[in-house]
């Protein structure tokens, strides 16, 4: 014998699911959104080598320096559904976690040759880059974890 209003409950519970899910889509989204804008930004190489990928880490890596543009149009290949998913956003230049991390030479000799302006910048300071002293991933992964827990 079947429940009377077993569909109404039914159909809440779908509801609150993809609810659920496009509220985490949309803190994934508006972060690693802003983990991509936040890189420190030279040549442009390490914001535009971020790769988002399901159920495995890419090992994908790029020439391209524009300035993030097409790690951004990566974000829009992102599954309808985010809920039970492992989600991976990857960066796997070798300096990257020197970004992140520090580790660049302190003090610096003469700094980064600029083609540009044909001479010679610093652009890090104790060992830090200064575009990210503190490092942004760790504080964006924090954030978003903050904002998946108020949901």
């Amino acid at each position: 014998m079947p429940l009377v209003g077993r569909d109404k409950v039914n159909k809440a519970i779908d509801d609150i699911y993809l609810t659920a899910n496009d509220n985490i889509k949309g803190v994934y989204l508006a972060g690693l959104s802003n983990i991509t804008q936040e890189t420190p930004a030279d040549t442009g190489r390490a914001r535009n080598n971020w790769f988002l990928s399901v159920a495995a880490p890419s090992s994908s890596t790029t020439t391209s320096t524009s300035k993030g543009l097409a790690t951004i149009r990566s974000l829009r290949r992102m599954p309808k559904r985010v809920l039970n998913k492992k989600i991976y956003y990857t960066n796997n230049l070798p300096y990257v976690s020197m970004l992140e991390y520090g580790g660049f030479p302190s003090p610096v000799d003469r700094g980064s040759y600029i083609k540009k302006s044909k001479s010679f910048q610093i652009l890090s300071i104790n060992g830090f880059s200064k575009q990210a002293p503190n490092g942004w991933v760790r504080s964006n992964l924090i954030k978003m974890q903050n904002k998946i827990r108020s949901l």
